[in-house]
């Protein structure tokens, strides 16, 4: 499948929250992988937001960490180390559950990193049931499977559906503020003064 099948079902939004058009070469080198070509087009069209008020897709270099996929994916993978339940190892293992997404449950989103980026499949850890569910498709595939009524994992709410909007982005960061600093040199008044201009520091 191809993100068209989203496009489809839930058009993206016109003006996308933190979208992320690239470059991939240093995030992919960051996680030590290829990602797969579906989800690097669901960045730049759809940034980050809300699928159905309840899930939320990971986006590199968003200012808010808890929503930007490189230390999304390293959180969640240090949540589960000492998980011995896991069906299958986690990322940087080859073949590792790296984690793309998260729910308002708490529930887990994953690729399976077996084979091509394009051959990634996605697993749900559900929270309530604390057990991995395996879907044969892609991360946008599994969306609009989702926003179609076509799937539902089993620990997601029977009543996920109708919902509208079924895409809302995220509100936009705050600019950065600048202060200006004013300072001088030396006791009583004396010596070189002069003004700097700090930005405060994003979220990290």
């Amino acid at each position: 499948m191809t993100i068209e099948t989203l496009i489809k079902v839930v058009p993206p939004p016109a003006a996308p929250s933190e979208a992320f058009s690239g470059p991939w070469e240093v995030v992919e080198a960051e996680l030590g992988t290829a990602l797969p070509r579906d989800y690097k087009e669901y960045a730049r069209l759809y940034g980050c937001g809300d699928f159905l008020g309840f899930l939320g897709v990971y986006i590199p270099r968003c200012r808010n960490r808890y929503v930007r996929l490189e230390s999304a994916a390293r959180a969640t993978r240090d949540m589960f180390v000492q998980d011995e339940d896991l069906p299958y190892p986690l990322w940087p293992s080859p073949g590792g559950l790296l984690s793309f997404g998260r729910t308002d449950n708490g529930d887990c989103l994953f690729w399976l990193t077996q084979g091509a980026p394009e051959d990634w499949r996605v697993v749900v850890w559900g929270r309530g049931l604390q057990a991995c569910e395996t879907f044969d498709c892609d991360l946008t595939d599994f969306l609009a499977r989702l926003a179609s009524g076509e799937i539902l994992p089993d620990d997601f709410p029977d009543d996920l559906l109708p919902y509208n909007p079924l895409f809302e982005p995220y509100d936009p960061p705050p600019a950065a503020a600048m202060v200006n600093l004013s300072w001088r040199l030396g006791g009583y008044g004396l010596g070189p003064s002069g003004v700097s201009t700090l930005r405060l520091r994003d979220e990290d």
